[in-house]
Formats: structure tokens, sequence, C-alpha cells
């Protein structure tokens, strides 16, 4: 009979506390929202590399750091709203709760924390933008305060003529796409679009299979025809995404276009989009909660990419 201290058990309670501790962090990660942030930051660094812009620029540095904080604030200020305006209880997920929570007892830490986030994000992008990109960035903030008081105007039915999960892509993929396209010649920027519809095919899928698994396979009522249909054929679309990716990126090898574009954007995307489809497929056997951070975690595909290419240098 084994004991707690025999050495065949010291390894395995070792990889139970450090599994626990990953979960935990992840977890973390994702009720302070700091997941759709690291995302966008991490798309938004692959696009800059692929449009020939070096990553230890302050260029890149300041657009980086404001697509970082500006989505921590839309995403904040999305999650406490949802919080406040929910009706039912079984409407609110752990996101929901967590802020919910924090706007009841600690109203002034979270408003104070966001203040100062204001201030910052205000800060680069009257010092730290280009005068293109600034310019670019006002335009999608305006596109997006505009989506956020619809979603929050309480209307019954705006679900059903409004793609919210289509909305959320466009815009995400915009932001992480524009410090990119303003600073790219017109021969790159023109190159980028491909992995740049891609890269917003891939945000919408990941918008659906939250909502998909979230509801345990069963959307809302007032879901959007589109987000219904998304979510209905997903596997299929995930891999059919994942096939375009890697023939963008023989394509690009063929006709010997930038390197990177084919080297970098098309790899990750691919591996982005089977990610999601194997939890789509292994889906029984994970947590909703588990899955809904995996859901951004499968989004995270250029950094494997990055640390692969350093062990390999």
């Amino acid at each position: 009979m084994q004991t707690l201290g025999s050495p065949r058990t010291k390894p395995e309670a070792k990889r139970f506390s450090l599994l626990r501790a990953a979960s935990s962090l992840l977890r973390g990660w994702h009720l302070l929202s700091l997941d759709a942030p690291t995302v966008a930051a991490t798309w938004c660094a692959a696009f800059l590399s692929a449009a020939g812009v070096s990553l230890t620029s302050a260029a890149a540095h300041a657009a980086i750091a404001f697509l970082s904080l500006a989505t921590w604030l839309c995403y904040v200020g999305d999650r406490t709203q949802d919080a406040r305006a929910a009706l039912h209880p079984s409407e609110l997920r752990p996101r929901h709760r967590f802020y919910g929570a924090w706007w009841r007892t600690h109203r002034n830490s979270l408003v104070a924390l966001v203040s100062a986030g204001v201030v910052a994000t205000t800060w680069l992008a009257l010092f730290g933008l280009s005068r293109a990109l600034f310019v670019d960035y006002i335009a999608l903030t305006l596109a997006s305060l505009l989506y956020f008081f619809w979603v929050h105007s309480g209307r019954v039915h705006a679900g059903r003529v409004f793609a919210k999960e289509a909305a959320v892509a466009v815009i995400f993929a915009l932001g992480c796409i524009l410090p990119a396209w303003s600073t790219a010649s017109l021969e790159r920027a023109t190159q980028l679009i491909p992995a740049g519809a891609l890269f917003a095919l891939l945000c919408w899928l990941n918008c659906v299979a939250i909502e998909r698994w979230e509801g345990q396979g069963r959307l809302h009522a007032r879901a959007h025809g589109s987000t219904h249909w998304g979510a209905s054929h997903l596997t299929a679309l995930c891999l059919g995404c994942a096939a375009a990716a890697v023939a963008l990126a023989i394509c690009r090898h063929t006709l010997h276009r930038p390197a990177v574009i084919a080297s970098l954007l098309a790899p990750c995307l691919a591996c982005a989009f089977v990610s999601l489809a194997a939890l789509e497929r292994w889906r029984a056997r994970i947590s909703v909660d588990s899955l809904r951070v995996l859901a951004d975690v499968a989004l995270l595909t250029p950094l494997g990419w990055w640390l692969a290419a350093r062990f390999v240098h």
C-alpha cells in the first residue's frame, strides 16, 4: 500500500500543485479582464512584425500599450455594466459576478483604477501615437461606443437584428491591425488584408464558441442568426479557415512575398483555428469556466511561435 510520503506520490502531488497554481493564475487573468488585452497586444505585435516594424521601436511600444489599455477599459466597462444590468442570476458568468461584487463592495477602488487607465490611455493617444493612427483609433473608438450603447440600451430584440459577436470581432480585429496598416507601405498593407480577414474570422469564431460553450450547446433565443449558424458549423468553419491559412502561407512562399507574412501570421492563424476546433471537440470533458479561459489562450499562438523561434536560434 502506498503511503502519502512515498516517492511515487511526491511527483504527483507536485504536478497537481503546479496545475492548480496554473489554473488559479489563468482564472485570475480572466477575471481581471487581462485576457483580451493580452490577445490584442500579441496580435498587434504580430501584425507590426509582418509589416516590417521593429517591436523595439517607441512607436510600436506606444501602439501596443495604448491598445492593451483601451481593450482593458472596454472589457471592464462591459462586464461591470452587464453585472449591474442583469435581470436574473442565471445570466451572470463568473466574470460578471466578480465585477458585480467589486462594484458593490469596493466601488471607489474600481473607479480609481479605471480613471487611472483612462488618463494613461489618453496620454498615450496624444503623445505616443502618430497622427494617422490617432485619427484611425478615434474613429474606431466612436464605433466601439456606439456598439456599447446599443448593446446596453435595454432593447430586448437588439440581438436579433444586430450581430453582437460579429461587431466585437470586427472592432477587435481592426484595433489589432490598425498600427501595422498605418505604418506599412501600400504594398505591405495590401498583402496584410487576407491575414487580417482571417484574423477577424478567428475573433468571430472565438466569440461564437464562447456563446456556445457557456450555453452548454444551446444559444440564447435572442442570439443573431449568424451566431446560430456559426455555432452549428463551428468545427467545420474552424478547420476550413485553418486550411485557408495554410493555403495563404503556401501562396506567399510561392509568390516570394515577404516571408514574415507566411512564416508568422499564417501558421499562427492556422494553429489558433485548430485549437478552437480541438476545444470544441473535447468540450464535454472540460468545465465551462475552463473552456472560457482556454478560448482566449487558444488565440495566443504568436507567443508560442516566438518562444519556439527563440529556442531554435
